[in-house]
Parts: structure tokens; sequence; C-alpha cells
């Protein structure tokens, strides 16, 4: 896998995950490297000295002379350990990609290449940020801050995100919402849905959306339609309620990065 993602710009790094596993693989971390440089001049000179000798010895005689240099040049250089730089280091141990997915193991890590990114729970999730923003900090019943209390119900809010290859929509993982510092480099949640990404991994089987709770998402949902009510399959309710029953390969996300071209 080495060099599949040879240049790349990060969106989304669970660094604590991304450390633990590159730590498994290498618990080294390089700070400095001190590069030498060897270079050896050498100078060959061959002359006739014949003239010189003639005087002399009357007679011819050929010599060299051999002169040779030696420099070493010693330099320490500091290694700044970056994300990037953390997470290049674990997609090179990557074997698994989506092409081979039939043969995916749980636990396995993987690289799906070049996909399109979709938000499941849109509605939901555009109540929450407005929520942990602090919209309703000021609405309050009998003393108690109706903002403060949602905010802390949806603590373990995420966004639910569906990918689609090739026209197939096939994965499925979660990203935990947090007021700030959610993305790298000043990216949004929307941000992801523009263009095709890359993303890493850990395998975990099949899962559907509806697996997926939280507990603002549990408070929140709306009413359940009784068992022997019958929908039409042609409504919204039934097409959401296919949308969280069907299966998707479940992904426990480390990264989502962007290739670059140069």
């Amino acid at each position: 896998m080495e060099n599949y993602l040879n240049q790349f710009n990060v969106f989304y790094i669970n660094f604590e995950k991304v450390f633990e596993i590159a730590m498994l693989l290498d618990n080294e971390v390089v700070t400095t490297k001190e590069k030498t440089d060897d270079s050896k001049h050498r100078t060959k000179l061959s002359a006739k000295i014949q003239a010189l000798l003639a005087g002399v010895f009357n007679g011819s005689a050929q010599g060299e002379y051999e002169f040779s240099k030696g420099t070493n040049l010693k330099k320490t250089v500091e290694v700044k350990s970056t994300n990037a730089i953390i997470l290049r280091e674990l997609i090179s141990s990557i074997k698994l990609t989506d092409t081979d997915i039939q043969e995916a193991q749980e636990g396995q890590l993987i690289i799906i290449d070049n996909v399109q990114l979709s938000l499941q729970n849109e509605e939901e999730t555009r109540q929450m940020k407005l929520i942990k923003q602090g919209l309703l900090d000021k609405f309050t019943h009998e003393e108690i801050s109706v903002g403060e209390l949602l905010k802390n119900i949806g603590q373990d809010h995420s966004y639910l995100i569906t990918s689609k290859k090739k026209m197939d929509e096939k994965y499925l993982f979660k990203i935990p919402s947090e007021v700030e510092s959610e993305f790298e480099n000043g990216y949004t949640i929307d941000d992801l849905f523009i263009g095709e990404v890359s993303i890493i991994g850990i395998h975990k089987g099949q899962r559907t959306i509806s697996d997926l709770k939280s507990t603002f998402s549990y408070l929140t949902q709306e009413n359940k339609v009784d068992d022997d009510e019958i929908l039409d399959s042609d409504t919204d309710e039934h097409k959401a309620t296919y949308e969280d029953e069907k299966a998707f390969n479940y992904i426990d996300l480390l990264a989502i990065v962007q290739r670059i071209k140069f």
C-alpha cells in the first residue's frame, strides 16, 4: 500500500486512534535526522619529464602524482511530526482496499479511495449545531436552561455519513459532532460533500443506519408507525425506513483525506 496515497490533504483525523495504531506498528517516533555529506576530491597528474631530465641522465621517464582530499559534513535536521506524517506511516501499512471488500475481515484496516459522501441525518445535525452554538441558551423552563440541557443530551451526537462509489452506496461511518475543531485545516462538515475523498478506517462488518443511535436522536425521533399499519411504498416514511434498514459496510473512521496532484 506504500505510495497509494502519496500526497494528500487532511479533512478529518481521529488523531488519538491513528496515533495508537501507528505506535502498535512502530513505537519509535523520529525527532531528528543526521545527514552526512562525504565528498572526496582526487587529482591525478601525469607528465613527461624527458625534457626535465634530459640534461642530467640523457634519458626519459614518466611519473604520476596523486592527491586525495576528503570532506565530511554532518547536518542535524529536526523532524516535524504532523498529523499527516503520522497518518502516512499508518497508510503505508494498509493492505486492504474497497476492491477487496468481499475478503475483508472485521477489525482489518482499509482504504476506500475516490468516493462521494452523503449526510444521512441532516435535519438532526442542523438542529444540534444550532443548539451547540448556544441559540437556545437564553430560553429557560423553571430556571433550567433549555439550551444547556439539550447540549448535555446531545453530547454523543454524530454525523451519520454514507459513501457512494460508481452510483452504489456501500459504506457507512460516523463522525462525533463537536462545537469547535471538528475538522482539520478550517474545513466544515459541508466541505466533505464537495467532490471525491478517500476514507481510512477499520472494517467493522455489516451495519444499518438505525444501528447507530444517540441520546438526542432517541428522544427526538418521530413516533413510529404501528406494526399493523400498512404504508404506501411511495411515501417518504417508507423510503426513510428502507434507508434506515439498508445494510452497509460499517467503517470505524480514522481519517478522511483528499488526494493532491502536482
